[in-house]
């Protein structure tokens, strides 16, 4: 690709501008701006994922504070909370 020449001394450069593209439409050729309806069974299948990931980053926490803040990760706190919260559920 060839170099753009220098200014000369005393000139700004000009600022490249970009074209602006319209919002590209997804597959179902609805513009992306525009709301999608969704079906109850997927509202209430995000909740219960929403509401899982609430328990177990309180239990997390609840194993961040049993430990004074000492030794272990986060991500330890986190592993053990899921295998926790996830195995009450599959006994359940």
């Amino acid at each position: 690709m060839p170099k753009e020449p220098r200014a000369k001394e005393g000139t700004t450069p000009k600022k490249r501008s970009r074209k602006t593209n319209p919002a590209p439409a997804n597959g179902n050729g609805v513009q992306a701006d525009q709301p999608l309806t969704t079906s109850p069974e997927v509202v209430q299948q995000t909740q219960s994922l929403q509401s899982l990931e609430e328990k177990i980053r309180d239990r997390a926490y609840e194993l961040y504070l049993q430990r004074n803040g000492h030794g272990g990760s986060p991500e330890q706190d986190w592993l053990q909370a899921t295998r926790e919260i996830c195995g009450e559920q599959q006994i359940a």
